[in-house]
């Protein structure tokens, strides 16, 4: 990496640059996603601290990098620090180069998704300075700013994805070097970055500790359930009001971790206890039925789970190369020793979302570690690869021969049409919806979807969540 002071040469005459031409920086719910040869933008409608729309900034995906166009009036001359922020809110809130509230505070900090902790200038690689460090804004005599750049540090999709933050001008101009901000002083302008032509609806959750994995739709009720990774309280979701009540509290029978979450035929809801290595059985009521716990072992992760059409549960371990078996009278026993299959665990998530397919001969699992997607004939246990290129894939939802995917560092939503006897596969499209923020599961609600967004990268950095945590809906693409 080049040193602060180097960069800064090259900073004055790329602002400029941007003010007068471009420069590349180093560094409802029928939705149906544009077609791959229209490139995905969105947009910011640029607001004064009293509200007022004062201009636009225009992002389009350029590969794996985005093409930004900024337009701003009504500011002092000179040049203005302008960053991409955290959060997708332009509300006051507290600012953390002084500790006190400002306006558009509620942006948080610097968009880091490298987590370098660090201010730098547009040059530096996200691992050494926050991806949203951007060039200045010039603003001439009349009072408007113009900046036109391209960027590898960002994007309108995956871990650099920028949908659902903010941009915002700064008063003062950029140092490129002091932390957090560059000392650029007030935010004076502030625009949530958001994609067009998109519907999805988000049903927030109320509790900031939730970090909500799993979820599950029983049709009957109208009710989604979703639990909390850190907690195991379930909630339940109305999936038309949105309103948002406990189900179950957590710690009920040591039940402290809820990850993956089905609904079988008679509405009792299944619960994947993660590191706890035990599989909880709900009555429609909320009421514990039977906890199984699963061999004793000091490293069980029990994943996902799904009911087949054979009247089985099936669940994953994501440390233990086996899969488990739950019956119709609720006795577990380890069905597939997969030290004897193609299936080769490693470190990190192995096996993950399950789901059967629709003739009832097949598992299709997913390798979090890998992105390889595996075929498991129920008859034989015979295990075949369908394919691989689904790195962080998450959890599965079949819909006919499309399988959708959700790749939770990659915060995006892929299907994938497989062929008839789910032996290949092909990934068609790759959806970032508005914005996803480490997306895990998913269910169907009529021709809907609904996603989590768990945000579990973040725990696990030990940083703070952003808040409230959400299901997204959206229609099937």
């Amino acid at each position: 990496m080049q040193g602060k002071t180097n960069r800064l040469k090259v900073l004055g005459l790329l602002a400029l640059a941007g003010a007068v031409g471009g420069s590349v920086l180093a560094g409802g719910m029928d939705m149906m996603m544009a077609p791959a040869s229209t490139p995905l933008t969105a947009t910011a409608a640029l607001r004064d601290e009293a509200g007022q729309v004062v201009g636009t900034a225009k992002f389009t995906q350029a590969g794996m990098g985005v093409q930004v166009s900024v337009e701003a009036r009504g500011l002092p001359a000179g040049n203005h620090g302008m960053h991409v922020h955290e959060y997708g809110r332009c509300t006051p809130g507290v600012d953390p180069a002084t500790n006190t509230v400002v306006p558009f505070g509620g942006a948080g900090g610097h968009f880091d998704p490298g987590m370098s902790k660090n201010h730098d200038d547009p040059q530096a690689g996200n691992k050494y300075g926050h991806g949203g460090d951007l060039p200045m804004l010039t603003v001439g005599a009349d009072g408007v700013g113009r900046a036109s750049f391209t960027t590898d540090k960002l994007s309108l999709t995956g871990m650099t994805g920028i949908l659902n933050r903010s941009l915002v001008i700064h008063a003062n101009p950029d140092d490129y070097k002091s932390d957090p901000a560059g000392k650029s002083g007030t935010r004076i302008r502030c625009g949530v970055i958001t994609r067009g032509g998109l519907s999805v609806r988000d049903y927030p959750l109320p509790d900031h500790l939730s970090f909500p994995e799993g979820v599950a739709y029983d049709a009957r009720k109208g009710v989604l359930y979703t639990g909390s990774a850190t907690n195991g309280t379930i909630y339940a979701v109305n999936a038309s009001t949105g309103a948002v009540s406990k189900f179950s509290e957590g710690g009920a029978l040591g039940r402290r971790i809820a990850l993956g979450l089905k609904v079988d035929g008679q509405g009792r809801v299944w619960i994947a206890g993660g590191e706890q290595g035990t599989v909880a059985i709900l009555d429609s009521s909320g009421m514990t039925l039977k906890v199984l716990q699963t061999p004793e072992s000091p490293m069980p992760y029990i994943n996902d789970l799904t009911p087949a059409p054979d009247g089985n549960v099936y669940v994953t371990d994501s440390r233990r190369p086996v899969i488990f078996r739950v019956d119709r009278h609720l006795n577990l026993t380890a069905w597939l020793d997969l030290g004897k299959t193609p299936i080769k665990y490693g470190p990190g998530v192995n096996l993950n979302g399950i789901v059967p397919t629709a003739d009832g001969k097949y598992l299709l699992a997913m390798q979090t570690n890998t992105g390889d997607l595996w075929r498991i004939d129920l008859r034989t246990k015979a295990v075949k690869k369908v394919m691989g290129g689904l790195m962080h894939g998450d959890g599965l939802l079949l819909d006919g021969k499309a399988l959708y995917v959700a790749r939770n560092k990659d915060q995006v939503v892929s299907k994938v049409t497989l062929s008839a006897d789910s032996s290949s596969g092909k990934v068609m499209l790759e959806e970032p919806l508005n914005g996803l923020r480490f997306p895990a599961t998913l269910t169907m609600v009529g021709n809907d979807m609904v996603v989590t967004q768990p945000q579990l990268d973040r725990l696990q950095a030990g940083m703070p969540p952003e808040v409230p945590f959400r299901l997204t809906r959206f229609g099937k693409f």
